[in-house]
């Protein structure tokens, strides 16, 4: 029955058309780097064409040009100063005036702040007075020495010295900011070197998304194409997919007119049919009447008579009863046939809505069909641009995650040199505390001596001798600047404590550069090697230094052990910056290229331009302009020299500037000595592919 086709679509015969083959759509893996990106460019320039002319692609190629190139060794570093010092002061008494701020500049021997005197005025009048008193000193004055003395001791065994607590407590703090900072730097190495860190992964799943999305992009484009092709054959399909459907419609419909047919037959013949069971029961009564009365006649009966009628009465009630079987086994089949043709019926009418559907669905897939030949030419238009746009933010997501990179080092590096800085406090803090333990004790020997002094007030020498130290004491509470510099730090805090380190001087106009060198670099530099210094806060600004010292031994870490990060260990190596008038600024993180050799005025190609042929010779391929605007593919055997890391230096006996030097040979050897026109670039057998394996 034709119905069936609306469900299954036969093959065609042996002389039909074959069917189409629908085209699978082609995954492309993709692959980091300019040259995917021009691969990109040149495939897009010639999409859906056929072309069976090898072309050369212009992008693909360089001019030779003369230009100086270094072969260098990167690093970071940070700005310092060539001269810095630190002001510090054992005295604890109170910071009572600060005359100068970070930034000011100041001579050697310039007041930087003054400590609070009041206590030496009094020690110094006092001993003075002392001093004036030729036959002893009065009670008074020894119970007020005596009175200063067990004040000031009991406050030193109670441990209540102000001093020393806030010296204590600066240890705890300097101590606590260590550790601190040693977490933070431990946590952020192992981070990183786990793979964790979150500013690189972030960077890494955008870099992720924006390749998936240039690839989405590209295989949209081809989807695109395809799916325009396929509307095309689709209108066909939908016609005869749509007539074939028609036909299966009008032979259900056929066929439903014959089963309602059938089923009115049915059921006519059904009703015709007699139930013989009433006669049955009439029969069965009158042979049990006749039975009764000859088993009990009554006079004048004729039994023989009877018994004639009940033999006949049985053998009608036979034959009823057989009639009545055959009337049961009729009824069933008639009834049986008049379901099943019902049922039929049923699934027939199902079949033509079934089918009416169809034809309306083919329809309906007709006019898409129809419609979408001219959506795909809008979806190929914009395809297009989405691997435009796709490619330009891959492009900055590589450029944000190399500059991310780039924070992360410096971020580490920023998180060491905290390290250094905690520790270096810590010390500072506890030569601190042991400066206000020593600043307490000879206080209470000073009290001692004072009590001494008032007891033996006739001992003029011993008094003198107490005089010059409150007086040497006394200049001291005057801090001066020990050398010319800019003030970059200011600790002293007006009623703090005066002990401790008070203020940074530094000298802003020498600058050094504070980096290392890793053990597997540092045999190829040396002091007086010539370093480019830049710093992303002086924009494209380039300044010239030198190597002016390197240590002899590898870093340490905080407790003495060789500091190895990520495997390595380096060497802590200075930089002296001898360019003038820069913008650089103490504390600045910049990036250093020690210069180990340089070519100038030379020809640099791309590295992966340079290859090896089968005679084992090292060659650039190479596009020589025709006169009729073709190239010329050839080869030219070359030496090389320096590089760094994207470029080479070649020369050759037939090199010359503006030679368009091809940057991907292997794409272009098979066209070797062959003259080809301007184009998208070899295209057959996909070579995009090849070139992009790898990055799935």
């Amino acid at each position: 029955m034709r119905f069936t086709q609306l469900f299954k679509k036969e093959p065609p015969s042996d002389g039909g058309a074959a069917l189409p083959v629908r085209r699978r759509r082609k995954k492309w893996p993709f692959v980091l780097g300019a040259a995917a990106v021009l691969a990109i460019l040149s495939f897009f320039n010639g999409a859906g064409k056929k072309e069976a002319e090898a072309t050369l692609a212009l992008t693909d190629t360089v001019t030779l040009a003369a230009e100086d190139l270094q072969s260098t060794i990167s690093a970071t570093g940070t700005v310092e100063s060539a001269q810095s010092m630190t002001v510090y002061s054992t005295m604890a008494y109170t910071v009572q005036e600060v005359y100068v701020e970070v930034g000011d500049y100041v001579e050697e021997g310039a007041p930087l702040c003054k400590l609070d005197d009041k206590n030496i005025q009094k020690q110094i009048e006092s001993q003075e007075a002392s001093l004036s008193v030729t036959g002893g000193t009065s009670a008074a004055s020894v119970n007020a020495a005596r009175d200063s003395y067990e004040q000031f001791k009991a406050s030193l065994d109670q441990g209540l010295n102000a001093s020393i607590l806030s010296a204590e407590s600066a240890v705890t703090n300097a101590y606590n900011s260590y550790t601190g900072a040693m977490d933070t730097y431990e946590r952020y190495k192992e981070g990183l070197e786990a793979g964790e860190n979150a500013t690189l992964l972030g960077q890494e799943s955008s870099l992720r998304s924006a390749r998936v999305a240039l690839e989405n992009a590209q295989e949209s484009y081809t989807n695109a194409v395809d799916a325009r092709d396929d509307a095309q054959e689709a209108v066909r399909d939908a016609q005869a997919d749509l007539d074939d459907a028609r036909d299966s419609l009008r032979d259900a419909e056929d066929d439903l007119d014959d089963a309602e047919d059938d089923l009115d037959y049915a059921e006519r013949q059904l009703n015709r049919l007699e139930d013989p069971s009433g006669a049955v029961r009439r029969l069965q009564g009158e042979i049990a009447d006749l039975e009764a009365r000859i088993a009990a006649p009554e006079e004048g009966t004729d039994v023989a008579e009877l018994t004639a009628q009940l033999t006949a009465k049985r053998a009608e009630l036979s034959a009823a009863q057989s009639a009545a079987a055959g009337y049961e086994a009729s009824y069933a089949s008639l009834s049986q046939a008049v379901s099943a043709q019902a049922s039929k019926v049923a699934q027939l009418e199902a079949a033509v809505t079934q089918a009416e559907s169809v034809v309306k669905s083919y329809e309906n897939a007709l006019k898409q069909a129809e419609n979408g030949v001219e959506s795909c030419e809008k979806q190929i238009a914009t395809a297009q641009r989405g691997v435009s746009n796709a490619q330009e933010s891959y492009t900055a997501a590589i450029t944000q995650y190399n500059a991310s990179a780039t924070t992360v080092d410096n971020a580490l590096e920023d998180y060491a040199k905290a390290v250094e800085t905690a520790y270096e406090a810590y010390q500072t803090a506890q030569t601190n505390l042991e400066a206000a333990k020593v600043s307490a004790q000879n206080q209470l020997q000073s009290y001692q001596d004072s009590l001494r002094s008032a007891q033996a007030g006739a001992n003029k020498a011993t008094g003198e001798v107490s005089l010059r130290q409150l007086r040497a004491d006394l200049a001291d509470t005057e801090i001066a600047a020990p050398c010319a510099g800019t003030v970059t730090a200011v600790y002293a805090e007006v009623g703090s404590s005066g002990s401790g380190l008070l203020f940074v001087i530094e000298d802003v106009e020498n600058l050094v550069v504070a980096t290392s060198v890793k053990d597997y670099d540092v045999a190829s530099v040396k002091p007086g090697m010539a370093v480019t210094i830049r710093s992303d806060s002086t924009g494209d600004d380039v300044y010239q230094g030198e190597v002016s010292s390197i240590a002899p031994t590898a870093a340490k870490t905080a407790q003495g052990a060789t500091a190895v990060g990520g495997g390595d260990v380096a060497f802590d190596t200075d930089v002296t910056v001898l360019s003038q008038d820069t913008a650089l600024r103490i504390g600045m993180s910049v990036r250093l290229s020690f210069v180990l050799d340089e070519a100038k005025g030379a020809l640099t190609v791309p590295y992966e331009a340079v290859y090896t042929n089968e005679a084992g010779e090292t060659c650039l391929l190479a596009a020589e302009e025709q006169a009729d605007g073709t190239y010329l593919l050839c080869e030219y055997p070359v030496s090389t020299g320096i590089e760094n890391d994207l470029d080479i230096v070649v020369t050759g006996p037939e090199l010359r500037e503006g030679l368009r030097i091809i940057g991907d040979p292997d794409r272009y050897r098979p066209l070797l000595n062959m003259a080809v026109p301007e184009g998208a670039g070899p295209s057959r057998g996909n070579p995009y592919a090849a070139m992009m394996g790898g990055m799935a």
